[in-house]
């Protein structure tokens, strides 16, 4: 990690449950990292239910969730996070080949997520600063628009997958996004494991969800065993089908 520098980039995705927003993501950093177009790079899983690990091969210790537990009486609110909590913060990210990794967890007990989300908020305010592009993986659906979690500027990457229901969450989050007013910069479309036969209509579709279409991802059976094993992603070849694609992905919307 640099001293505070230039404008960070980021890149969220988000969509509905099971759209490939992990594997995507992860095909994102891969492709990034084999280009070496940026130098630091911090990936942060925001999903509660976090998997994103297992696609990038990571071994995690700590969570946000398990930080904001062990110092609770330290997190006051929304306001600023005590040193104490910062430290603990810190000592969440863990590191990769070429990357550091933040997972957010979930917090003890029941109840909401405002504690974690709070955590988050400030990583993104004052960690993120120090990174030269942050890659952010969602969780399904809606609810982090509302909370607005992270840094709501820059890219955001809409998954789809072939299904009436993703096109549905797709529209919803379009809506959400303009009724909060939250200031992407750029929205974009990414089909996932969709067949050549079905180009036409996701591209049909979506147009009617407004959202401009970057690429399509094919169903890829290198990457489907590596999911079902458990493997990391972090090993495709240069030369797969699916890489090759995100490479081009990257080109349009950097």
């Amino acid at each position: 990690m640099r001293s505070k520098k230039e404008r960070t980039r980021f890149i969220s995705f988000s969509g509905k449950g099971g759209s490939g927003k992990s594997t995507t993501a992860s095909l994102f950093l891969l492709a990034l990292i084999r280009q070496g177009r940026f130098k630091d790079i911090l990936v942060i899983d925001a999903d509660p239910d976090a998997n994103l690990a297992e696609t990038l091969g990571m071994k995690i210790t700590k969570t946000l969730g398990q930080a904001v537990d062990e110092r609770k009486l330290s997190l006051e609110g929304k306001g600023p996070i005590s040193p104490k909590l910062r430290f603990s913060i810190w000592d969440c990210i863990s590191n990769g080949a070429g990357f550091d990794f933040l997972v957010m967890g979930r917090t003890t007990g029941a109840g909401c997520y405002c504690s974690v989300n709070s955590a988050l908020n400030s990583v993104m305010e004052e960690t993120a600063a120090m990174y030269d592009l942050v890659i952010v993986d969602f969780d399904a659906g809606l609810e982090h628009f509302s909370r607005t979690s992270g840094n709501p500027t820059d890219t955001l990457i809409v998954m789809c997958d072939p299904s009436r229901l993703s096109f549905d969450t797709a529209r919803r989050i379009k809506s959400l996004i303009d009724e909060l007013s939250l200031p992407y910069e750029r929205q974009y479309l990414i089909g996932c494991r969709f067949s050549h036969d079905q180009e036409f209509l996701f591209r049909q579709m979506g147009e009617e969800a407004d959202i401009p279409v970057a690429g399509i991802i094919p169903a890829d059976p290198v990457i489907a065993v590596k999911n079902l094993k458990g493997e990391s992603l972090m090993t495709i070849e240069q030369d797969n089908p699916s890489l090759q694609i995100v490479n081009q992905i990257l080109a349009r919307i950097l």
